[in-house]
């Protein structure tokens, strides 16, 4: 095509100046569409899928993605889209939702617009990303994307198998979720696993990209970081999850800001390792069932840096508070940890329910290196609890409690 109808004239324009008149004109809609092709642009919708709320669209939705050449996006336009086995995301694919929900209330209603497995879904995951062993790719699996998408497992049977939201397993680099919400899945919400019999020994992704995202009323744990090195996570939000909100083993060298923690049966933050220097910026948790933040890192060269964290009202413990738990619970860590501006409120629940909590601000037992430069502490028997074993647990001048 030619001339004034040429596709790649998206917008024709005449400019003026003085008084002579702005005008455009807009692509027609045939030519809008070739637009969208030429841009690696792959509806779901155009290889079958109904997007009604009803139909099983696995089948369309994977046959969209399956088209996609790396640096391809498949698009989902605005509906409900049954699923009943795991999508799959090639390398250097995008898979492009029309809007994401975000933190809601109990009973909320569920997402108008999004993937909602089928009651009868089986499969390890909703979306299931893997290494170029594990998927069977003629390139590495890398910088596959989730955007603007929106997963409700609200459908899947409580009693049945545990289903994640999104697992990405083996040696996966550049993961990217942006504007993504997971939601009643029945197993993790966005997990990270090893391919075991990877050459060279077990690998998992890492030099992840999470930003803006939500997991909300998972089984499991709410996001679940293995070997999750040199990673970047801002704005993550996760609530009312059935274990811990995070739990992380190896996320050496990454940085998290504006990262939260709320309502979990278990710990807020569950760190199990500390590789390198992990950094937490304005990170936040409220009413979780144990520690706010626990810390049991046995790597001797770690670091974990705390600036301006908030931890209100941690060790619910079941509603009955007690427990032996803290805001910053630290237990046979050999990593140092460091933090500036923390501050660890004392509550009860919102309607004035349950005990207050938590027992101790900050505690500690066997670890190597705990300091706290700055901030205010509170705990119902303690702000400070110095236990057991500890070699360095120091409060600074600038920590005040009460």
């Amino acid at each position: 095509m030619t001339g004034s109808n040429s596709r790649r004239s998206v917008l024709r324009s005449a400019v003026a100046v003085g008084g002579i008149t702005l005008s455009a004109t807009a692509v027609p809609a045939g030519d809008a569409v070739a637009v969208a092709a030429d841009a690696g642009w792959v509806n779901v919708k155009d290889h079958g899928a109904k997007g009604d709320g009803t139909t099983d669209d696995t089948a369309a939705l994977q046959a969209a993605l399956d088209a996609c050449q790396p640096g391809n996006v498949t698009v989902l336009p605005a509906g409900v889209y049954r699923t009943s086995a795991p999508l799959r995301i090639g390398p250097y694919v995008t898979l492009q939702g029309s809007h994401a929900g975000g933190e809601a209330q109990p009973g909320a209603r569920n997402p108008v617009v999004g993937i909602r497995p089928l009651p009868s879904f089986t499969g390890d995951a909703v979306v299931d990303i893997l290494d170029q062993q594990l998927g069977g790719y003629s390139i590495q699996a890398n910088a596959q994307r989730i955007f603007s998408l929106s997963i409700d497992g609200s459908d899947l049977p409580r009693e049945g198998a545990e289903i994640d939201g999104i697992r990405a397993t083996g040696q996966i680099q550049h993961l990217q979720l942006r504007d993504v919400h997971v939601r009643a899945v029945t197993g993790i919400g966005i997990n990270t696993w090893y391919n075991f019999d990877a050459t060279g020994g077990p690998q998992a992704p890492f030099c992840l990209h999470y930003d803006r995202v939500s997991v909300l009323w998972t089984g499991s744990h709410g996001i679940v970081l293995n070997n999750s090195t040199d990673s970047t996570f801002h704005d993550v939000y996760v609530l009312g999850v059935g274990g811990c909100g995070w739990w992380m083993s190896g996320a050496g060298n990454s940085s998290f800001t504006s990262c939260r923690a709320e309502w979990s049966s278990l710990h807020g933050f569950d760190i199990e390792s500390v590789p390198g220097v992990i950094k937490m910026v304005a990170c936040s948790t409220d009413r979780n069932g144990w520690h706010g933040m626990y810390v049991h890192a046995t790597d001797t060269t770690g670091v974990l840096l705390l600036s301006a964290t908030n931890l209100t009202r941690d060790g619910k413990n079941n509603g009955a508070g007690g427990g032996g738990y803290a805001g910053l619970g630290i237990a046979g860590s050999q990593c140092k940890v460091m933090a500036d501006g923390l501050v660890v409120l004392t509550g009860k629940d919102d309607d004035g329910a349950g005990a207050a909590s938590p027992q101790y601000g900050v505690r500690a037992d066997n670890s190597a290196y705990v300091v706290v430069n700055s901030g205010h502490l509170q705990g119902v028997s303690s702000p400070w609890q110095n236990g057991t074993g500890n070699t360095k647990f120091v409060k600074g001048t600038l920590v005040g409690t009460g």
